[in-house]
């Protein structure tokens, strides 16, 4: 970068130019890093339609089974060695949500922080809701950087009785591209992306896009 000084401008007239910029600088900072929480890739809006879920396996919020997710190494590109296969994971689903265990109907999964986000407990609260309408879709909760302690708290005071996976230090909000909450993913069965939506959707539009899930899934032959 050239230094304005070396351009013959004077110092004392640059300083509020740079003053302005680090203070925008800093509010950029600081709303990414409450949306993005531990998220380390680059891109924070899901996955696009036709993608295969990444396989992961994580404890129930309200079991007591204590850890990080278990993911497949195939999908960052490691080699696997030493780790159980996500879908492999032994326990009952009181226990461990395996993502994999809902890959035989329509899935709905919600990606959601507990803090800097003011809709998400609007959302799953939404989802709790529409949920009942279609016993034939899956519903999925999962909590980003929370301890499971925590989220078995908010689970109970909520009243949120659908599966709820804690993503304790991000690994599988990485491998799904989450960095704004609430984050749903519509899926096929077979665990495919038809589609991602980024902030609140309210009932009418959650059942809406719930409806166009399973009508999709029935053109393509996926339907259980």
């Amino acid at each position: 970068m050239t230094d304005p000084a070396s351009e013959g401008y004077p110092k004392r007239a640059a300083r509020p130019y740079t003053i302005a910029v680090g203070i925008v600088f800093l509010v950029v900072l600081i709303v990414a890093g409450i949306n993005v929480g531990r998220n380390s890739q680059q891109g924070v809006v899901g996955l696009s339609e036709g993608d295969p879920l990444p396989r992961f396996a994580a404890p129930a919020a309200t079991g007591n089974l204590d850890g990080d997710a278990n993911i497949n190494q195939d999908d960052t590109g490691g080699d696997g060695k030493h780790r159980t296969a996500a879908c492999q994971v032994e326990g009952p689903p009181t226990q461990v949500v395996r993502i994999c265990d809902f890959f035989d109907k329509p899935l709905v999964m919600v990606a959601w922080f507990s803090r800097g986000c003011g809709t998400c407990k609007k959302q799953l609260d939404t989802v709790e809701k529409v949920r009942k309408q279609f016993p034939d879709v899956g519903f999925v909760g999962l909590d980003v950087g929370e301890s499971r302690e925590d989220s078995a708290r908010r689970v109970r005071d909520n009243g949120w009785s659908f599966p709820m996976a804690v993503d304790r230090d991000g690994a599988v909000s990485n491998l799904y591209r989450v960095g704004v909450g609430p984050l749903t993913f519509f899926a096929y069965p077979g665990g495919i992306a038809m589609d991602t939506r980024a902030g609140e959707l309210d009932e009418s539009e959650l059942v809406t896009r719930v409806r166009r899930l399973i009508r999709a899934s029935e053109r393509r032959g996926l339907s259980p």
